[in-house]
């Protein structure tokens, strides 16, 4: 394999680490064989020569254990320094030096009975930690070589041939030996370079998922606040234009609206998912009321586009989140209706035994097999290569997966090209006793309260400012919109009471956040007035951290209505802590 400078650098250091990662086994064998070796040849050699050997070895392993501990003590980026390299070579040498001194002052032993011990312990020692050594192949030179030539040396003196025999079978054998290192040494080297590589190009997409992530969470903050603007006006210019013409262009400019901002809120919900701040409520419910709302909003849907739709319905319980379900097969049908131009659409409900299968058939187009994963992706449109915009953004199913499994439900789906496709979701049957019937939709509400009557709004974006002014003056609010907080504070001293409510952006000039206005504003003023925070930042820690906050979070684009029952809810609240307060102080 080819390999830069910079590759060829780190693949050393990685060799050397996992030298060291080894070398209490290299330190601890050999201490062990040479002390058992001492007690077997005390008497048949020189003891002098055995105390000395040792007491060398035991102080050479222990020098080297330091040698470890200060090697995996020191920082990461300083294990890449020259100097691990070359004391892991001194080491290796030092050793195979003293093993191999064995030969010129032990061979031949005083007793000639422990000639074939002597023979065969000089012979192998070389080759037993080649498999640790080899790892960093000049360790394995440093260690072998002068351990095992003195040996050769000593035997090709003696003047017995058999003595001179086995040396030349000692050359031959080192020859093997050698090879197979450098072999092993090899493969090693191809398997840790290819790691290295695949670590790195691992490294580069996380780098770029992670760029990725944040342009999104960047572009899809910087969309929202014109796009947030856009909605305010448009809802403002409703209410004050009447002629037919201009009501019709108003139309069309807010269908194209409509679009945008549900692209915008599909990418919101992924982050949301991603953050993990969407709350699931599980609990037994019937399903008939869900799956009918859903067949009457989506057969006239269908009939527009010449399609049949039909729907089997049957009186069961599901255990799930009605809310979150509901997300799902709106998805699920959204995508049939988008993809289906000729046939028809069903919606079904199939018993399972203890579970319950939740069925969207079409007669689309239908799905590739060998594409049937990528469908789950984000961004992937199977059936829009030309990116048609008004076929959204191709998150739809991605948020469907990422439900199921908040909710441990089973998504599955079957298709052929041209005939169709069938999306299964798979739960658990509801239990009767615990079963509630799916609550009303509340009415929203269509003015706020009298009581509700002055507001405070902080947004460092001068459109958005005169966006929600002019539209909470219309319902007749009194508005006081500045760009920061210092700003608002100015203000409001100026005036005899403070707001009821205050609506600010999430993150303002200056790097602050909506959380640190509210609270320097709370402090100043000595009274905690209620607020909503409005965001436009998708990025999921910036989520998490505006949803922990306990105060009414809202998303750009805010739909004007969801803003006003916001408003009063806030305000229903309040009044309420207000009444159970003079309660208490009266009794």
């Amino acid at each position: 394999m080819n390999s830069t400078p910079e590759l060829h650098e780190r693949l050393t250091a990685e060799q050397v680490r996992i030298h060291f990662t080894q070398l209490p086994a290299i330190i601890i064998a050999p201490s062990l064989g040479g002390l058992f070796s001492a007690w077997v040849l005390w008497g048949a050699v020189e003891n002098r020569f055995l105390v000395i050997g040792m007491s060398v070895i035991l102080l050479v392993s222990a020098l080297r254990v330091l040698l470890y501990r200060w090697y995996f003590s020191s920082p990461v980026a300083r294990q890449f320094d020259r100097k691990w390299k070359i004391f892991a070579i001194i080491g290796a040498s030092v050793s195979g030096t003293i093993w191999g001194s064995a030969a010129i002052f032990l061979y031949p032993p005083l007793l000639p009975e422990y000639l074939l011990y002597l023979v065969v312990l000089l012979a192998l020692v070389p080759v037993a930690p080649v498999a640790a050594l080899a790892v960093y192949m000049p360790t394995f030179y440093a260690y072998y070589l002068p351990c095992i030539i003195p040996f050769i040396i000593t035997l090709a003196m003696e003047d017995g041939r058999p003595a001179q025999m086995t040396a030349l079978l000692l050359v031959m054998m080192s020859g093997a030996t050698i090879n197979f290192a450098r072999e092993y040494a090899k493969t090693l080297t191809e398997t840790l370079q290819l790691r290295l590589q695949l670590s790195d190009k691992k490294e580069a997409l996380e780098h770029g998922a992670r760029v990725k992530t944040h342009f999104l969470a960047a572009a899809s903050h910087d969309l929202r606040q014109p796009v947030h603007a856009m909605g305010l006006f448009l809802e403002s210019l409703r209410q004050r234009l009447t002629d037919r013409e201009n009501l019709a262009l108003l139309n069309y400019l807010e269908g194209a609206f409509q679009g945008l901002r549900g692209m915008l809120n599909e990418m919101l919900d992924i982050s949301r998912l991603d953050a993990e701040v969407v709350k699931v409520h599980v609990h037994s419910f019937a399903a008939r009321d869900l799956l009918e709302k859903l067949a009457q909003e989506y057969a006239p849907l269908a009939t527009q586009k010449g399609l049949r739709f039909r729907c089997v319905i049957r009186d069961t319980l599901v255990f799930s989140d009605p809310s979150q379900l509901e997300r799902i097969l709106r998805n699920l049908l959204d995508n049939a209706l988008k993809y289906t131009n000729q046939g028809g659409i069903l919606l079904a409900y199939r018993q399972r035994g203890e579970h319950v299968l939740l069925q969207v058939y079409d007669t689309g187009r239908g799905i590739p097999q060998q594409r049937l994963d990528e469908i789950f992706l984000e961004f992937t449109q199977i059936g829009n290569p030309e990116r048609d915009a008004s076929q959204g953004l191709g998150l739809g199913l991605a948020i469907v997966e990422r439900l199921t499994g908040l909710l441990g439900h089973e998504i599955s789906v079957r298709s052929r090209v041209g005939h169709g496709s069938v999306f299964s979701l798979r739960l658990e049957t509801g239990l009767a006793s615990a079963a509630t019937a799916m609550p009303p939709m509340n009415e929203t509400a269509t003015a706020l309260r009298p009581r509700v009557r002055s507001l405070l709004i902080i947004d460092d974006n001068a459109a958005i400012r005169a966006g929600m002014a002019a539209l909470l003056e219309q319902w007749g609010c009194t508005v006081i919109a500045v760009d920061s907080a210092e700003a608002a504070l100015a203000r409001l001293r100026e005036l005899p009471t403070l707001p009821e409510v205050m609506i600010v952006d999430y993150r303002l000039g200056g790097g602050k956040t909506a959380l640190e206005a509210i609270d320097w504003l709370h402090g100043n003023l000595g009274s905690a007035v209620p607020a909503i925070i409005v965001t436009g930042d998708t990025a999921p820690a910036r989520i998490r951290e505006a949803h922990d906050s306990g105060f009414l979070l809202l998303h750009k684009p805010v739909e004007s209505e969801r803003l006003k029952v916001c408003i009063n809810s806030l305000a229903e609240s309040v009044s309420a802590e207000r009444e159970i307060s003079s309660t208490r102080s009266r009794g």
